[in-house]
């Protein structure tokens, strides 16, 4: 200081100095990017709401149980994966079996059929002969 009570111009230029140190302290705003996104600068980010807009910044705990909740969708439709296919396989199988009874029943089916109308073609005829003969 000089007789006046002035600074120096170097004490002068010293708090200068130690001003601008103090705007050169980080703060907690976050500056925007040149993608116009907000950048962090290698800062943590801390007490986020759970993201509404698909924009809107999330935590890891966030998407992990997000993706949790997937995978158990994912392990459920597994599941019914499975399932499927086995019914699947059943309804073939019994379809095979099915086919291989008709085939085996048809002939049988058909001669019983056929034995079963030789049967009423005789009734039918004895039926005829005995009107002619004036029998009932």
């Amino acid at each position: 200081m000089d007789k006046f009570g002035r600074s120096s111009l170097s004490s002068v230029n010293n708090n200068r100095r130690n001003i601008k140190s103090v705007y050169a302290i980080p703060t907690n705003t976050l500056s925007y990017g040149e993608n116009g996104y907000y950048d962090a600068e290698n800062r943590s980010i801390c007490n986020l709401k759970e993201p509404v807009h698909k924009s809107d910044a999330s935590t890891k705990a966030y998407v992990d149980s997000k993706l949790k909740e997937l995978q158990h969708v994912e392990n459920k439709l597994d599941v019914l994966q499975r399932t499927i296919q086995i019914m699947e396989n059943h309804i073939t199988s019994m379809e095979e079996r099915l086919y291989a009874v008709a085939l085996e029943k048809i002939p049988s089916i058909e001669k019983h059929v056929n034995d079963s109308n030789n049967h009423m073609m005789e009734l039918l005829k004895k039926s005829s002969e005995n009107t002619k003969h004036g029998e009932i």
